[in-house]
């Protein structure tokens, strides 16, 4: 090694302290470069050597030393094979002396206010004077180590002003100021900086160990909360089961008693059939009787009325008149009536009527169980959901966390009073609406994120079948229901040539044939139609109710108050409304067997039905419907 750095001095020229280019000789003997020594000569009133100081009367003739030189090449060669000659990256201070591919510098010299690559940092290292410099590792934008005020660099630090000074700012302004050397504040602030982070590296572990703590709590709690849930599922279960084998404990013995009643009244209607065959046989034979002009046949075998034994047959056999008898003919009584014809009197027969209600006070008694039952689970049930939620402070959270939101909310509602009724709506009543890809019509086409449906000619075979999918129509339903409370939502048409939009009932009859469904089928919907010739508004009733808009809509809002029983349309460019459906009845009848099923099992029975928005398409060219975010600030 030692070696190499005294051939390597003998490669640089004395004058630029660089290898040599194109090398000549004195006559003296000692080597510089051609340019080095004529310059030299140039600005010097003697022709002397540099080194010896050997002075030539005349200049000399100086040559290239062409062997000489192929070494120096050489050896310049074999320098730059040994370093890296990548330029510098981005983010990487490049040196300054590079003229071409500039490289990546090793250190920066604070004294020269220049960074050098490997190459150009050479003399620093071996030049004497340029030892005292002072290098650092590479630092960019070497303008801000340096006053801008008296062009030197920083060395001092003001601890009262906190700033950088140089030796000419300490000398003007900051006289009778503490100053330090800019390295030694440097030290103080890093042993600041180490204290700091070791403090922030202690918080982290503490942190992580109850982040750590937390999860084995959550975990812990997860795995409770599924064995409780497991627990709860399999005693709900065995309630169900008890209830399920008493319900078909009782159906079997009502099915029993039912088919019993059944039995006696088919019994019953059997003995009257046969009594009824024999009313109308003996009928027949008075009806002869009456017309016979016979007076001693009639009087032979019809009994006189004062005849006391009225049980007598009266068709028994063809002998023995009755004894005269001198009271007056008067109306047979209906019971001698009823004893001529061998039957027994109404008053004798059974009120078979009662037969159909004996099930009534069995009805009422299970009702009534069941109602005290259903009383006495809910109030258990509500008083262990109130405990759960006390324990370990979650209600006092989720009412505080509660508490915040709607002050925050009714903080930003108060800052931005709405202009208009519509922007009223959008700011309150704002829901996210999708829609039902299983309620499509076969020909409707829904995007993937279920927010944009097209009318297609053809039908998509690769639909899957559902319960709950239109068939002739060309509308779907959205995913979400809603009961109660307000809604709202935006539909941008997109130029779409006929569409509909609305609200239905779930129970809408989507087998129908009819387009669009009207307030006494379950759906309150307004329509646009338009090509060429004719533009057209409907409201969806029966019949149709025209609307005359001043514009064409492109983005219409749906409002639905379930509470008040409204339907509203806007269009929500022009900020108008377009028609309101008021006093709508969204309930509908209950069948008096669900009612019954639910009333013997305990349930509740919801008369409120959902209403789901509604969409339809019909436009050949493809052009689509889209729900829209809510926009809240008016165009």
């Amino acid at each position: 090694n030692e070696t190499f750095v005294l051939c390597e001095d003998q490669f640089l020229c004395s004058i630029c302290l660089d290898v040599f280019t194109e090398p000549v000789s004195t006559p003296c003997g000692h080597n510089y470069c051609k340019a080095c020594i004529t310059g030299y000569w140039d600005t010097h009133p003697l022709t002397q050597c540099p080194l010896c100081k050997e002075t030539f009367h005349r200049r000399p003739e100086l040559r290239v030393n062409t062997g000489f030189r192929e070494i120096v090449e050489h050896f310049k060669k074999m320098s730059l094979s040994g370093r890296d000659e990548s330029p510098a990256k981005p983010g990487e201070v490049p040196c300054d002396v590079c003229l071409e591919g500039k490289q990546k510098a090793l250190k920066t010299c604070l004294v020269c206010l220049a960074s050098y690559c490997q190459l150009h940092l050479e003399p620093h290292q071996r030049a004497t004077a340029l030892k005292r410099h002072k290098l650092i590792d590479p630092v960019p934008n070497l303008d801000q180590r340096v006053c801008k005020k008296h062009d030197k660099i920083f060395e001092l630090f003001c601890t009262e002003d906190q700033t950088c000074l140089c030796i000419m700012c300490m000398k003007d302004n900051h006289t009778l100021h503490e100053t330090i050397p800019l390295e030694e504040e440097f030290r103080n602030r890093k042993a600041w900086l180490e204290a700091v982070m070791s403090e922030i590296k202690q918080m982290e572990k503490d942190k992580t160990k109850s982040i750590q703590e937390i999860k084995c709590s959550i975990t812990q709690r997860r795995n409770n909360a599924k064995k409780d849930l497991e627990d709860i599922a399999e005693v709900f279960h065995t309630l169900v089961a008890s209830l399920q084998r008493n319900q078909a404990e009782l159906v079997r013995v009502i099915e029993e008693k039912n088919r019993d009643a059944e039995k006696q009244a088919k019994d019953v209607i059997t003995e009257l059939e046969q009594e009824v065959t024999d009313l109308e046989r003996r009928r027949t034979e008075l009806e002869q009787l009456s017309h016979s002009e016979d007076h001693l046949h009639l009087l032979q075998y019809l009994p006189s009325p004062c005849d006391p034994p009225y049980t007598k047959d009266l068709f028994h056999s063809l002998g023995g008149i009755p004894p005269p008898c001198d009271a007056p003919h008067t109306e047979v009584p209906p019971d001698m009536v009823w004893s001529l014809l061998s039957l027994p009197s109404p008053l004798h027969t059974i009120d078979y009527s009662d037969i159909s209600c004996q099930i009534n006070p069995c009805v009422e008694t299970v009702r009534k169980a069941v109602t005290e039952l259903k009383e006495t689970l809910c109030n258990k049930m509500e008083k262990l959901i109130t405990e759960v939620q006390i324990s370990d402070g979650y209600k006092a959270i989720k009412e505080t966390a509660t508490a915040k939101k709607q002050m925050t909310t009714f903080c930003e509602e108060t800052e931005n009073l709405p202009q208009d009724k519509l922007m009223t709506i959008q700011q309150l009543d704002e829901v996210d609406v999708t829609l039902d890809p299983d309620t499509a019509y076969p020909k409707l086409i829904v995007s993937q994120d279920e927010r944009e449906v097209r009318f297609s000619q053809n039908y998509q075979l690769t639909v899957p079948h559902s319960q709950k999918r239109i068939e002739y129509q060309p509308y779907i339903l959205g995913k979400e229901g809603f009961s109660s409370g307000r809604f709202y939502y935006e539909v941008q048409l997109n130029g779409c040539t006929f569409w509909f939009l609305g609200v239905a009932r779930e129970s809408i009859n989507r087998k129908n044939y009819f387009f669009c469904p009207i307030p006494e089928e379950g759906g309150w919907t307004v329509c646009g139609r338009f090509n060429e010739f004719e533009e057209v508004y409907f409201v969806n009733t029966s019949p149709p109710c025209p609307l005359y808009l001043r514009q064409r809509p492109q983005r219409v809002g749906v409002f639905v108050d379930y509470e008040e029983g409204e339907v509203s349309f806007y269009d929500v460019d022009a900020r108008t409304l377009i028609y309101s459906f008021t006093g709508c009845n969204f309930s509908e009848s209950v069948p008096p067997l669900k009612a019954l099923f639910y009333s013997l099992t305990g349930s509740s029975l919801n008369s409120r039905p959902k209403l789901y928005p509604i969409f339809g398409v019909f436009d050949f060219d493809g052009n689509p419907i889209k729900i829209t975010p809510v926009g809240h600030t008016p165009l």
